[in-house]
């Protein structure tokens, strides 16, 4: 899963009353800000925060006319994975059995929005029983219209699960199987000049913390400034701007300024394009003050086509990503998601990763370059308007050269997977 919590039954009860319920709670939060899992306090204290920031507009008059979508969602699936630590040499296989039970939440009015998911990943293996957990991960967006010319907007993603997830989809590596969790808040404000043009600003905050100490922690911070204006056929729209980025952990720091030119296009309705392309600058200082400065790149190109009988998604970038051993490195990164619906009820599709990571520059030592792919092709049949059975099939390689396969990991999934949703209108 692309995809991004334990503790008692009070964390579902509402803000007012969890806190009438515990009224020392907020000298506690505090104080677990500075154990070992401050990820944990972080994402209570800013899904609350973001909650009272987003919810009051969402009882002004237009939004009371609009309706709240409530989707439980469950799937169940079975299938056997050839190389669960996903090593080179003495392979562990096993077979799983995986409950996904999950929410989502999505509110639309005339100057609100906001979409909250929730997804666990109960995994059991059959074979490797001392493995079995439950990865976690939780989004939630929201935006909301200001007057004639302003716009707010917010993001959060919780992610818990091991660096054979998440991590490896970002950094394209593979390392020893070890607990993540992975936080990341934004906020963004706009500001529309006139009716075709805007200024746009926007700022991320991301954690990373690993299980025991085993890697170090990082943190990372992102500034975009932007000057968006929409050409008159109304189709294309220009941007131009300035971004910040740095990273800190207890081995070195990382930042970059750079310049973006961006271009985005709606083809049709259904169609849309996103291109960017912009110079970085690069300071890497470690602790005894030795510094390091290069020149890159920095781009972005996104596909989304969301048809009658198909639906297609294509990213790619190229930035900076946070390796486990603490170091920055370039990384091109392709995804691909396509399905078809060869039937009313029948389908394919396919699930696609491309990664190459390398070196910032020649004079960085102990970087090896990195290449890793993986194909999932699946086949989905529809049983009714809400339930689905899929069978999936995955393949996996990494390789330390960008071309070839020398000293290179594989792996093999195979899964029957049944999928149910229920949305409900509120």
């Amino acid at each position: 899963m692309m995809i991004e919590k334990n503790g008692s039954d009070d964390r579902h009860l509402p803000m007012e009353l969890l806190l009438s319920r515990n009224p020392d709670i907020c000298s506690r939060m505090g104080n677990r800000l500075n154990t070992k899992r401050p990820l944990q306090a972080g994402f209570q204290l800013f899904f609350a925060m973001l909650f009272l920031w987003l919810c009051p507009p969402f009882f002004s008059d237009p939004a009371l006319a609009a309706d709240w979508r409530l989707t439980p969602k469950l799937g169940v699936s079975g299938g056997y994975d050839d190389n669960i630590f996903y090593t080179q040499d003495d392979k562990v296989g096993s077979s799983i059995i995986n409950a996904e039970p999950g929410l989502e939440a999505d509110f639309k009015s005339l100057l609100s929005s906001i979409r909250l998911t929730a997804d666990f990943e109960i995994l059991s293996y059959l074979d490797e029983s001392n493995l079995n957990r439950v990865n976690q991960y939780y989004r939630l967006d929201g935006n909301h219209r200001l007057g004639q010319r302003w716009d707010v907007r917010g993001g959060f993603r919780y992610y818990d699960d091991t660096t054979l997830n998440t991590y490896l989809e970002e950094t394209g590596r593979v390392v020893e199987r070890i607990n993540r969790e992975y936080l990341y808040a934004m906020g963004g404000i706009a500001y529309d000049i006139s009716t075709i043009s805007s200024i746009d600003a926007n700022y991320s905050y991301e954690q990373a913390r690993y299980e025991d100490d085993v890697f170090p922690d990082y943190d990372r911070q992102r500034v975009n400034l932007r000057y968006k204006h929409r050409l008159k056929n109304q189709q294309d729209e220009l941007s131009v701007g300035p971004s910040y980025y740095i990273r800190t952990n207890d081995l070195n720091d990382t930042d970059y300024v750079a310049l973006d030119l961006g271009w985005e296009r709606d083809w049709s309705d259904i169609t849309n394009t996103f291109a960017s392309i912009g110079a970085r600058y690069t300071t890497v200082e470690d602790n005894d003050g030795n510094s390091d400065d290069s020149w890159g790149a920095r781009a972005r190109f996104n596909l989304t086509r969301q048809g009658v009988a198909s639906q297609t998604r294509f990213e790619y970038y190229h930035d900076l990503a946070t390796l486990v051993d603490g170091t920055d490195v370039n990384v091109d990164n392709f995804y691909l998601r396509y399905d078809y619906l060869l039937t009313e009820r029948f389908g394919v599709g396919i699930n696609g990763r491309l990664v190459f990571s390398y070196d910032l520059s020649s004079s960085q030592d102990g970087v090896e370059d990195n290449r890793y792919y993986m194909v999932e092709p699946f086949l989905f049949y529809r049983l009714t308007k809400d339930f689905r059975v899929y069978l999936r099939y995955s393949y996996q390689n990494s390789s330390k050269d960008l071309i070839d396969n020398d000293d290179s990991r594989e792996r093999n999934r195979a899964w029957i997977e049944f999928k149910y949703e229920l949305p409900m209108m509120l």
